[in-house]
């Protein structure tokens, strides 16, 4: 299987160590309006976060692959949470039944190719964090704006259709692995 970062972030853009280095690129939804992140709009997010989705559709049925399964479901955000976003703005253009649509997420739930439309976007808009996994293929998402997919090899062909879309795909790279060391010295 080939490790894969798919991201809106040119590679060009990297040091030597591959760290970005252009800070005034927005990385969450939450620098919408921001003059720090050069203001983007809405509407410049939503194309970014609809690559991302297309992105996933495109590798999962060049693979004939129709659902995905939550593995390692670490948080979401609570109803009232949820009633929030609704309000700031954070879950404009997705309509979310919290009970039947959040609530219900756990390990092993497997989730069409619909459902995975919006737990991507309630990913990437930091609402819910997990994993989407099979036998043939596991997406990662890390922060900021980061997206892993390991996977058998993808075709040039849908390489270059997802670059179209504004997206950088990157062989061979695996979301890093950060080791947290307490005060005794052991692993957290």
């Amino acid at each position: 299987m080939v490790s894969y970062r798919i991201t809106k972030f040119n590679p060009q853009k990297r040091n030597e160590d591959g760290s970005y280095i252009n800070s005034s690129e927005w990385t969450a939804i939450s620098d919408i309006g921001k003059p720090k992140y050069n203001n983007p709009t809405y509407e410049e997010y939503e194309k970014i976060e609809t690559a991302y989705v297309d992105t996933v559709k495109i590798i999962l049925n060049e693979m004939n692959v129709h659902f995905l399964k939550v593995d390692s479901i670490e948080l979401y955000d609570t109803k009232k949470d949820f009633k929030k976003h609704e309000k700031n703005g954070r879950l404009k253009n997705i309509i979310v039944d919290f009970d039947k649509e959040v609530k219900i997420l756990k390990n092993g739930l497997k989730l069409d190719l619909i459902q995975l439309d919006k737990i991507i976007r309630l990913i990437l808009r930091e609402t819910v964090w997990m994993l989407l996994v099979n036998e043939n293929i596991e997406i990662r998402f890390g922060f900021d704006y980061y997206m892993y997919i390991k996977c058998f090899d993808i075709k040039p062909s849908t390489i270059a259709h997802i670059e179209k879309s504004g997206l950088f795909v990157e062989a061979n790279i695996e979301q890093r692995q950060f080791i947290i060391i307490d005060a005794n010295k052991s692993e957290v």
